[in-house]
């Protein structure tokens, strides 16, 4: 593993204290100023999000909605916002190929994150719940095209990133470090080989009951990994940012990896 590491902003007083579970039961507080400007309140919010990126099915959602439970924080895969823009696109007159219109149908969608289960989020589009529909196999065939529209990423990226300002969040995807949420104090980039990626992707399709073989979910992967880093897109996802610690999952389980997560954000957030 190799691991470069940020520290954070000393504590200030008088302020509110929050708790926040961590290794062993135990809690470690932080302090929020009360009279931060809103800009500043805005930025500490998003330093102390957590960024996870990492290729498909390296266990970024997994470990993201494990970690977020431990530290009390809401989860968010963003790769949900950009399924949802797909399925909006496919439901429109829209070419999916026409970056243009599929531009401008983004901008002015009613898309909205509910959290009522802080690990599992609600994706609502124009007031319907549509979080049941994302993985249909039109939208996984078609969800790289759409994600790959640079005036997408940039409106999902804001977006995104507003979420983050609210309140500290756990947040999963492709740029989360190195665009999204850059000042994080905690970025982790999570990586496995493809056998064991396309296997853990077997293994979901079978659990959702959808019929599958490992062959076809192998050669999807890897279709998804040059779709990824190449094209328009280029998010690069075998990159993680400068000061992300890398960890390779192949062979820990997910709370192996989420220990491994709590101590970089410990590291990182130490007063």
């Amino acid at each position: 593993m190799r691991a470069r590491h940020c520290v954070g902003g000393r504590r200030r007083a008088p302020v509110p204290i929050i708790a926040t579970p961590l290794r062993g039961g135990a809690a470690v507080e932080r302090a929020i100023p009360t009279d931060a400007p809103e800009d500043e309140a805005r930025t500490g919010s998003i330093q102390r999000s957590v960024a996870i990126d990492g290729p498909t099915a390296s266990g970024k959602s997994a470990v993201g909605r494990a970690l977020a439970r431990r530290l009390a924080y809401g989860f968010l895969d963003t790769g949900l916002m950009y399924r949802a823009c797909t399925l909006a696109v496919l439901e429109s007159p829209v070419d999916p190929a026409d970056e243009d219109a599929v531009a401008e149908l983004v901008r002015g969608l009613d898309l909205d994150v509910q959290w009522p289960d802080p690990e599992t989020p609600r994706v609502v589009i124009a007031g319907s719940d549509v979080s049941g529909r994302l993985r249909e196999p039109q939208i996984e065939a078609t969800v790289s095209l759409i994600s790959r529209v640079p005036a997408v990423r940039d409106e999902l990226v804001r977006r995104q990133r507003a979420f983050a300002e609210r309140s500290p969040i756990v947040m999963a995807g492709r740029d989360i470090g190195t665009r999204v949420l850059t000042e994080a104090r905690t970025k982790l980039f999570l990586d496995a080989s493809l056998e064991v990626r396309a296997a853990r992707r077997l293994a979901e399709e079978q659990a959702a009951g959808r019929a599958s073989d490992l062959g076809r979910v192998s050669d999807e992967t890897d279709r998804r990994d040059q779709l990824d880093s190449t094209g328009h897109r280029a998010i690069r996802p075998e990159q993680a940012a400068p000061d992300a610690v890398v960890i390779v999952t192949d062979d820990l389980g997910v709370d192996g990896v989420v220990a491994r997560a709590v101590e970089a954000y410990e590291r990182a957030n130490a007063s």
